[in-house]
């Protein structure tokens, strides 16, 4: 039987830590085709992020027009953009597919050096609009983009808010998927291995690859939280200060 297909849209990283060719390979480890669609260039390691550059409109709208002529998709994730105006123009074009759309609010990076301007809060904000995505912000994302918390998201359009506690300091994580009238808490432990470059994007596109395969929110969001902080638990104790790549742990088969 073919691979599900789930289109990604974010950056490309130098390092290979993040962005599309880490969507990718996490995608392919959970049995799934990545059509990967840039939407911005970074330069940026596990040490720091110095420029993001996006791709000019035209070619955005003729990469999707590709990829979507190409086959079939089963899920569409949504990683970083460089500024506001590309936003909201992919969002315009996603808007008719009848799909599970997971968005990943990329609004700082773990390695640092970089930040998004304010508008791309607002530009978010009209992706749940449109889109009625999975939002899947981390702790210091979701106090940004929304004071009034995972309800006043839901109450603007998503369909769930997955809230991540990844930057939580308890001695579990505890994972929150929140959906209209009803939150479930995800627990597992707390890995000791310091700051990890890439888990966010990591998580989205587990979430995705879950969707894809025909999986209800809550069976893939229980799936991605679990093989996140299993891959976590399995890189260990940290060994320096600054961030390391995600390593991502194979899925037995």
């Amino acid at each position: 039987m073919d691979r599900p297909r789930v289109l990604v849209l974010g950056g490309v990283d130098p390092s290979g830590g993040a962005g599309v060719t880490l969507d990718a390979r996490v995608l392919e480890l959970h049995g799934c085709h990545a059509a990967p669609v840039v939407t911005c260039l970074t330069v940026q390691n596990r040490f720091g992020c110095t420029e993001v550059r996006g791709v000019d409109t035209e070619h955005l709208a003729a990469a999707l027009a590709a990829a979507l002529a190409d086959g079939r998709m089963h899920a569409v994730k949504l990683g970083l953009f460089a500024d506001a105006a590309s936003l909201t123009h992919a969002a315009e074009l996603l808007a008719d597919l009848q799909l599970p759309i997971v968005v990943d609010p990329v609004l700082s990076m773990t390695a640092g050096g970089y930040r998004a301007a304010t508008e791309m809060e607002h530009a978010y904000r009209d992706v749940v609009a449109r889109l009625h995505p999975i939002l899947t912000p981390n702790l210091p994302e979701l106090t940004r983009l929304s004071p009034g918390g995972a309800d006043e998201l839901l109450a603007a359009g998503c369909t769930a808010v997955i809230v991540k506690d990844g930057h939580g300091d308890g001695a579990d994580v505890v994972d929150r998927v929140c959906q209209p009238h009803r939150a479930t808490a995800l627990r597992h432990p707390r890995a000791v291995c310091g700051p990890v470059h890439g888990t966010g994007c990591a998580f989205g596109s587990a979430l995705a690859a879950g969707l894809a395969h025909g999986r209800n929110l809550m069976a893939a969001a229980t799936a991605a939280t679990w093989w996140v902080g299993e891959s976590l638990a399995a890189m260990g104790a940290p060994v320096d200060a600054y961030p390391r790549p995600f390593v991502p742990l194979p899925l037995a088969r």
